[in-house]
């Protein structure tokens, strides 16, 4: 059994958030500790992947609306609004 040492005002924290959920101080403890330990590990565990890496379907959905832009596209209305003002200002 492995001892640590704690300042007094933490342990005292720690034995009253203990005692309000019910639990031992090394229970409460132990489970943050864990807890701690458990999230270090997710972090690493999730690697998002490449779109050519996923399935068929997944890739279908994702490209859906990545379409690429001509120059024919006005995507911003950069020149519709040219159009406009060329037309209302007679340029």
């Amino acid at each position: 059994m492995a001892t640590i040492t704690l300042s007094t005002a933490a342990y005292n924290d720690a034995k009253k958030y203990a005692q309000r959920q019910n639990l031992s101080v090394d229970e409460f403890i132990v489970t943050l500790i864990n807890t701690f330990a458990r999230s270090k590990d997710r972090k690493s565990q999730y690697v998002m992947k490449q779109i050519e890496e996923l399935d068929p379907e997944l890739q279908a959905m994702i490209g859906f609306g990545r379409g690429k832009a001509s120059d024919k596209d006005d995507l911003n209305g950069d020149m519709a609004r040219m159009e406009y003002l060329a037309k209302k200002y007679s340029l």
